[in-house]
């Protein structure tokens, strides 16, 4: 096989180095969402248990308004993390199109410009 003739090789080497490229970008971009996805559950674990604990100490009914009182704040606060983690994978995902634009860029080359606009015509 060593004895090929160069040209014949160069098609399959450009398709093997796209086909990494496009790997390493699933995976590190599989990561970024996993991690994304595990902070999400860490904080959605951590404020229900806590909320869990503060309904088991309630001994009275000062304790229950205050209970009520803090579950708004965990509500408006949990609220806040959904929407700042929404922006993050939008982030995420802006991102991932960009490369996938550039790695398709890089393999077939630029997509072709429209037509700048034409002056009219004048009617013969």
């Amino acid at each position: 096989m060593h004895d090929l003739p160069k040209n014949l090789l160069e098609p399959w080497k450009l398709s093997l180095t796209t086909v990494v490229k496009a790997n390493r970008l699933a995976i590190d971009n599989l990561q970024k969402l996993s991690v994304l996805q595990m902070d999400m559950l860490r904080t959605c674990m951590d404020l229900g248990f806590a909320r869990l604990r503060a309904a088991a100490d309630i001994k009275d009914a000062q304790d229950f308004l205050a209970f009520q009182a803090g579950q708004i704040e965990a509500t408006m606060s949990l609220s806040e993390k959904l929407d700042d983690d929404g922006k993050a994978l939008a982030d995420l995902g802006d991102g991932i199109m960009a490369e996938c634009s550039k790695l398709t860029e890089d393999v077939v080359g630029r997509p072709p410009q429209p037509p700048h606009a034409q002056a009219p015509r004048k009617a013969a």
